[in-house]
């Protein structure tokens, strides 16, 4: 083993108190072993920055982190300013990872000499019980041309526009870090990662676990801090404009307004209808910016009418094109 780990797993970590032991035995029980884990304890309220301690105390190749509740994104930018290992891998403190994955994916950025390596994900609120089952694992590599990309979005296997599932090089994370104050700070940045790598190296066999918490950052109750899902995309929208992607600008534009239905719903329904003008307003904004890209399918149109509660005749007429009414 080198005397500095190769890879540095960062955990941020955040009222978990319940799952981190789970977490990281999942990490300690990896066929690589040379690696370290930096726990972020971002100002937990609960026992979770005590469990770290405990923990670190009992394994050599854990570090803990204590900071000051500022988010995930600074939890990890702050745990990458500590790691040792050229290589890195985030991973959520409820989630966990296939015993082969750290040693999967740093074969595979060996092997096909790339900077990035993603795999599968399954997501649920228990862990199957064949996960962690010996599996035979193949990758492949893309050159991250635009339809490339294409493929990757549209593939929900690979959840390409999020941190966790990845093996990157430091050097990517210290070009494109993660902005701080948002949530879903990942789904902005994450693209330009992949642009970077120029090749990355692909697996469709799950070996990253993605615990679904109904009351986890993103999925509590609506507030405005939901918005910055919108924030993400336009990002996202914004840098495949500046590199000429026109399919990739389509389709993220296009699913924007998805996006932005869900939250004209969610801000209707959960009584946060002063957020409703926030979200016209950034859909005006994207529309006068990108209107040609934005190319609604009859589906998309109902749905999004149906969300945003437009006129029924509106919704008949489509429901009429798609043959629902009788």
């Amino acid at each position: 083993m080198s005397s500095e780990p190769t890879i540095s797993v960062i955990i941020p970590v955040y009222k978990c108190e319940s799952c981190i032991n789970t977490c990281v035995d999942s990490i300690l029980n990896q066929s690589f072993t040379d690696f370290e884990i930096i726990l972020v304890d971002d100002g937990s309220p609960d026992n979770s920055g005590k469990l770290c301690d405990e923990l670190a105390e009992k394994y050599n190749k854990i570090t803990v982190i204590h900071q000051e509740n500022q988010g995930q994104a600074a939890a990890r930018n702050n745990g990458v300013k500590f790691a040792r290992g050229n290589w890195l891998h985030f991973v959520d403190c409820d989630d966990s990872l296939h015993p082969q994955m750290l040693e999967s994916l740093y074969n595979a950025v060996n092997k096909n000499q790339v900077k990035l390596a993603m795999c599968s994900a399954i997501q649920g609120e228990t862990i199957p019980d064949d996960f962690y089952r010996n599996k035979d694992i193949n990758f492949n590599t893309l050159q991250m041309t635009e339809d490339n990309f294409l493929k990757l979005c549209k593939n929900e296997r690979y959840y390409y526009w999020v941190v966790w599932g990845k093996l990157v090089h430091k050097s990517i994370y210290e070009k494109y870090p993660l902005t701080e104050g948002r949530i879903y700070e990942d789904n902005a940045i994450v693209c330009k990662w992949l642009h970077e790598a120029k090749k990355v190296a692909v697996t469709d066999t799950p070996l990253y676990f993605y615990y679904i918490n109904i009351s986890g950052t993103t999925k509590k109750g609506f507030n405005k801090k939901q918005l910055d899902v919108l924030w993400a995309f336009k990002e996202q929208i914004e840098f495949f404009s500046a590199l000429g992607y026109e399919k990739m600008t389509e389709h993220i534009a296009t699913y924007y307004f998805e996006i932005s239905a869900n939250m004209y719903h969610r801000a209707k329904t959960e009584n946060c209808k002063e957020l409703i003008p926030f979200i016209k307003s950034k859909e005006k904004e994207i529309k006068s910016l990108y209107a040609p890209y934005i190319k609604l399918n009859v589906k998309q149109k109902l749905y999004y009418y149906e969300r945003t509660s437009k006129p029924m005749f509106y919704i008949t007429r489509l429901k009429n094109k798609l043959g629902l009414l009788k």
